[in-house]
C-alpha cells in the first residue's frame, strides 16, 4: 500500500496511512503554505505568483505531461466572490481557443479546499524577464498579443490586465496572454448577478491601465489597447508611459501608433485590437529598416516607402488634385495677364488693367480679371484642399504621422532632377527656334507644360510627406531652388509677351 503527499502529490511507497505532509515538503522552508496536489497531478515547482494566486508546474499523470496549475490565494479561497471569479475564469478562458491565448484545461478545489486552475504549461517564461526588447521584436511580441485579444473580444472578453507577467512565451517565441482571471463578459443583456466582476470594481496593475479604468468604468476593449500601448512603450524604451526618460526613444515610425493607443480619450484611440495590430503591422517594415541601417541612413529613399502601398496611393491622389487645382491656378493667371482684345460685351467695367478703345468699338486690355478661369481656380482648390483635410485626419487616426524632422524628404532629388530637365528643354527650345526649325520648336513647349505638371505633383508629394513627417520645408532649401529654376521658363516666355515678342 502507498500514501500520497496531500501538498506535492508525491507517493510514498509501503506507507500504510495517508501523509499529511511528505519529507520534501518538510524541508521546504514553506511547507506551511504548499497546497495540496490536485487529484491526477503532481506538483514540480513553484514557476510564478501574483495577486490572483500561486502558479507551479505540474504533471498530470495519466497522461504524463506537464501543465500549470494556478492556486487561489488561501486567505481568499474562503471568500465565495473570489470563487466565483476563479470558476468564471476557467469558464471564460475554456470558451477561448487560440494560439495566442494560455489554454484551460480544468479547474476544481482540492480536498483540502483550495481552488486551482489547470493550465497549458508555457516555457519560455514570461515578458517580464525578457525586458526590454529590440523594437523588431517587441512588434512582433505585440502583434501576437493583439492577435489574442482579438479574438477574445469577439468572444465578448475584456483581459483588463494586460502586463509582461502575463504575457508568456511558448518553445519558438510566441507570445501567449495568460490570466483572464479580472475578465469581464460583455454581455449587455446577461443579469447583474451574472456579471464577472462589478462595474464599480477597479481591477488591474496601475501602470497599464487606461484612465477610466482607473476609474471605475465599465470594461471596454479599448482599455486592453491602451494596456498593449503602454506595453510597447516598456518593451522598447524599458519605462512606462509618463516615467522619466532614460531609455531608447520609440522608432519614428511607431511613436505615432503609441500615441494613439495612448490617448487619454478612449474615442481618440485605435477602436480596437485589430486596428491596433494592423498599424503596427505597416509600421514593423519602417522600424526594421530603423533598426537595419539606423534612422539616420533612412534618407537615402523617400519617406513614403513607409507608407503601405494602398496609403501611397491615396497620397498620390491627393498631391494630383493639388498639382490640378494649381495648374487651374496658373492658367488663369496667365490668361489674366495675356493681352487680349475684347468685344464690347465682353468689356465689363472696372476688371480690366491697361484697357485702350480700338476704332471697331472692341477694347484692347494688357490684364484682366478672367471670371470663369479664377472661378475654376477657386473650386479646384476647394476640392483638393478638402482632400487633403480628409487625408491629413485619415492619417492622424490611422497613426501614420510618423514625426522625424531631421530626415530630409526623399521627394526633393525628384524635384530637383525635373526641374533641370525642364530648364534644358527650354534651353534647347530657344536654340532650334533661333536656328529656324520652327517645326520642331513647335513641340517642346508641350513637352516643356507636361513636365511642369509633373513637377508641381512631385512637389505636392514632397510637401505631403514632409507635413505627415513633421520636416519644416524652409529647411529644404534644394525644394525651394529647383522650384525657381522651374520657374524660369514660364517667366520668360511672359517677359517676351508683355515686350511683344512672340511666347
Amino acid at each position: 500500500m502507498s500514501a500520497t503527499c496531500p501538498r506535492c502529490g508525491w507517493t510514498a511507497p509501503g506507507a500504510g496511512a495517508r501523509l499529511a505532509v511528505c519529507p520534501r515538503c518538510l524541508l521546504d522552508g514553506d511547507a506551511g503554505a504548499h497546497p495540496a496536489a490536485p487529484p491526477g497531478l503532481t506538483l514540480e515547482e513553484e514557476i510564478g505568483r501574483g495577486g490572483m494566486g500561486r502558479v507551479f508546474r505540474a504533471r498530470h499523470v495519466r497522461l504524463d505531461r506537464p501543465v500549470a496549475v494556478k492556486f487561489l490565494p488561501p486567505e481568499l479561497a474562503a471568500d465565495p466572490a473570489f470563487e466565483a471569479r476563479l470558476a468564471r475564469e476557467a469558464r471564460a478562458l475554456a470558451r477561448l481557443a487560440h494560439p495566442n491565448i494560455v489554454a484551460v484545461h480544468d479547474f476544481g478545489t482540492t480536498e483540502a479546499g483550495a481552488s486551482f486552475l489547470v493550465m497549458e504549461l508555457v516555457p519560455g517564461g514570461t515578458l517580464a524577464a525578457r525586458l526590454p526588447l529590440a523594437p523588431v521584436r517587441a512588434v512582433e511580441a505585440a502583434l501576437d498579443v493583439c492577435e489574442g485579444l482579438a479574438y477574445a473580444h469577439d468572444k465578448g472578453l475584456v483581459h483588463r490586465d494586460i502586463k509582461p507577467e502575463n504575457v508568456l512565451f511558448d518553445a519558438g517565441g510566441r507570445a501567449k496572454i495568460a490570466d483572464f482571471g479580472i475578465a469581464r463578459l460583455l454581455e449587455p443583456d446577461a443579469p447583474a448577478g451574472q456579471a464577472l466582476t462589478r462595474p464599480s470594481l477597479v481591477l488591474g496593475t496601475p501602470g497599464y491601465m487606461a484612465p477610466e479604468a482607473r476609474a471605475g468604468a465599465p470594461p471596454d476593449p479599448r482599455m486592453d489597447v491602451y494596456a498593449v500601448g503602454a506595453l510597447v512603450h516598456q518593451m522598447i524604451t524599458g519605462r512606462l508611459p509618463g516615467q522619466d526618460a532614460g531609455g531608447p526613444p520609440l522608432p519614428p515610425a511607431l511613436a505615432p501608433v503609441i500615441r494613439r493607443a495612448l490617448a487619454p480619450d478612449p474615442a481618440d484611440r485605435w477602436p480596437s485590437a485589430s486596428a491596433l495590430r494592423s498599424a503596427l503591422a505597416a509600421a514593423l517594415p519602417a522600424v526594421g529598416v530603423g533598426v537595419a541601417v539606423g534612422v539616420a541612413d533612412s534618407s537615402s529613399s523617400p519617406s513614403s516607402s513607409s507608407l503601405p502601398p494602398e496609403e501611397q496611393s491615396w497620397e498620390r491622389a491627393v498631391a494630383l488634385a493639388l498639382a490640378g487645382a494649381t495648374a487651374v491656378a496658373l492658367y488663369a493667371g496667365l490668361a489674366a495677364i495675356t493681352p487680349r482684345v475684347l468685344e464690347p460685351t465682353e468689356a465689363v467695367p472696372l476688371i480690366s488693367t491697361g484697357a485702350e478703345a480700338r476704332p471697331d468699338g472692341r477694347m484692347f486690355t494688357r490684364a484682366r480679371f478672367e471670371t470663369w478661369p479664377t472661378l475654376a481656380a477657386a473650386g479646384a482648390f476647394a476640392v483638393a484642399l478638402g482632400a487633403y483635410g480628409l487625408l491629413r485626419r485619415h492619417w492622424r487616426h490611422a497613426g501614420l504621422d510618423a514625426p522625424s524632422p531631421d530626415r530630409p524628404v526623399g521627394a526633393v532629388r525628384a524635384v530637383v532632377k525635373i526641374a533641370l530637365v525642364i530648364d534644358a528643354l527650354f534651353v534647347v527650345r530657344l536654340g532650334v527656334d533661333r536656328v529656324g526649325a520652327h517645326a520642331v520648336a513647335t513641340y517642346l513647349p508641350v513637352a516643356g507644360g507636361v513636365l511642369e505638371l509633373i513637377m508641381v505633383y512631385t512637389a505636392w508629394i514632397a510637401a505631403l510627406e514632409a507635413r505627415r513627417t513633421g520636416r519644416l520645408l524652409r529647411r529644404e532649401p534644394w525644394l525651394w531652388a529647383a522650384i525657381g529654376l522651374a520657374l524660369v521658363p514660364p517667366a520668360v516666355s511672359i517677359l517676351r509677351i508683355l515686350s511683344g515678342h512672340p511666347p
